[in-house]
């Protein structure tokens, strides 16, 4: 069977391959026996693992010139074995095939020696530098060439959305160097994984207006702050949709309910990973949607709306797993502790998305509408003509489209922001001193936790 490149990779450092509905992840040992002994709890948060395979470099191919000069190798990978159990099949809910992501992803070796993607549309770059590392080892003849195999989650979307989210507070094994250690705490600590237990590592996104992806990288991801974070969230959940966010908050909490119990459990340097259909969505669509059951563990065919799957177990491990390791007591609290801080913002983010789409807050110049921002520990972002705030505790940051900073301190009991306003105004509350601020259309509540 044909072995290519798997073009939805966002995030990791090891280049993932694809071979008949299946993710073919580069293997390690730890992580395989993970897979095979993991709690039965877990199952139906985790993609099936199907077993491993060997990939070989079976067929090169001459790419030439007019004049017949050679301009490089196009590459074949393959493997003897037949997997099966996880047939390719793309939802069917739009009509039109997406030109944007090739299906597989190829390589070709150049004459400097250099392995790159060959699809000149393959626009995920992340994906295509991890993977020709991967094609690059084969060529040299290393002997790893054995893949653990699991299911591909995305293999049902036409437009696949893909974000990967890095959990907890620690993110190295018991076995990481002194040096590893360190470079991972730092890690940890300049970005939002130490206060929030969960930062962003990848992520992809379809937008229907120009028929474009988007990315983020992991890069992007650790220089984010706690705002940055919440608004990338807001991009990518927005785009999901109302019904879809409701699905994956029970589905969350339902896993919370499982690691609370997961006594001795440790997931040093797992992801979540969370995928839609990006294509669009009409009103029979969401109909089935809102009767979609929450259970992943469906009858045969049925394709979730939303998929959610704890991901990377190379340094995960629970009490009794491989001889030797350290033994832990009680749950992991630092993989809680994204757990709450991601439903937390799902839910702010759905709860902005209900009142919108309910008209709870009029956007009639006549009407006022009061949010109390007490009862939101996240990020409020709100787009509508005339809306009091009124904050008794929790700084509040307004910024308006120009997004330039001002801070006014004469302005603290009463603020009104003008119609398409150049300024914004940061305003502490933290002594209750602010009662109430009137905002004209165009003005965006981006933030009331403090960090601007």
């Amino acid at each position: 069977m044909d072995v290519s490149g798997f073009p939805h990779q966002v995030g990791g450092h090891f280049g993932l391959l694809t071979c008949q509905g299946h993710v073919c992840k580069p293997l390690n040992q730890r992580e395989y026996a993970f897979y095979q002994q993991m709690d039965k709890r877990l199952l139906p948060f985790t993609p099936q693992c199907c077993g491993r395979i060997k990939v070989n470099l079976c067929s090169f191919t001459d790419d030439t010139q007019e004049d017949g000069a050679l301009l490089h190798h196009r590459i074949q990978m393959c493997t003897d074995s037949v997997v099966d159990c996880h047939q390719t099949h793309i939802g069917s809910s739009s009509n039109e095939p997406t030109d944007q992501i090739p299906p597989t992803m190829t390589f070709r070796l150049k004459k400097c020696g250099r392995v790159e993607v060959a699809e000149k549309k393959a626009t995920n770059l992340w994906a295509g530098q991890c993977q020709s590392k991967v094609v690059q080892k084969l060529l040299k003849g290393y002997d790893k060439h054995w893949f653990i195999i699991l299911e591909d989650v995305v293999s049902a979307y036409k437009r696949p959305c893909v974000i990967d989210l890095k959990m907890g507070t620690r993110q190295y094994g018991d076995d990481a160097s002194a040096q590893k250690r360190l470079s991972q705490t730092q890690k940890c600590r300049q970005s939002t994984s130490e206060q929030m237990g969960i930062r962003l590592v990848g992520m992809q996104l379809f937008h229907q207006s120009t028929q474009q992806y988007s990315y983020v990288n992991k890069f992007e991801g650790r220089r984010m702050d706690r705002l940055k974070f919440y608004d990338e969230l807001l991009r990518f959940f927005t785009t999901a949709g109302k019904l879809r966010m409701m699905q994956l908050i029970q589905r969350l909490e339902k896993l919370r309910e499982i690691l609370l119990k997961a006594e001795g459990f440790r997931f040093f340097s797992s992801s979540l990973l969370i995928a839609y259909d990006g294509d669009a969505i009409d009103e029979e669509d969401e109909k089935e949607e809102a009767n979609f059951s929450l259970d992943c563990s469906g009858p045969h065919g049925t394709i979730p709306k939303i998929s959610l799957r704890l991901i990377d177990f190379a340094h995960s491990t629970f009490s009794g797993f491989m001889e030797g390791d350290k033994a832990y007591s009680g749950v992991d609290e630092g993989y809680l502790l994204g757990m709450e801080s991601l439903i937390t913002f799902l839910n702010a983010i759905l709860k902005e998305t209900m009142m919108c789409s309910n008209n709870t807050i009029s956007t009639a110049a006549k009407d006022t509408t009061v949010l109390s921002t007490n009862d939101s520990p996240v990020p409020i972002v709100i787009k509508m003509p005339n809306t009091t705030v009124e904050a008794t505790s929790a700084p509040v940051v307004l910024r308006s489209p120009a997004k330039r900073k001002l801070e006014d301190d004469e302005a603290k009991r009463n603020v009104t922001l003008a119609d398409n306003s150049k300024v914004a105004v940061l305003i502490s509350a933290s002594n209750g001193d602010v009662k109430n601020m009137t905002l004209q259309p165009q003005t965006e509540i981006l933030d009331t936790t403090g960090g601007y």
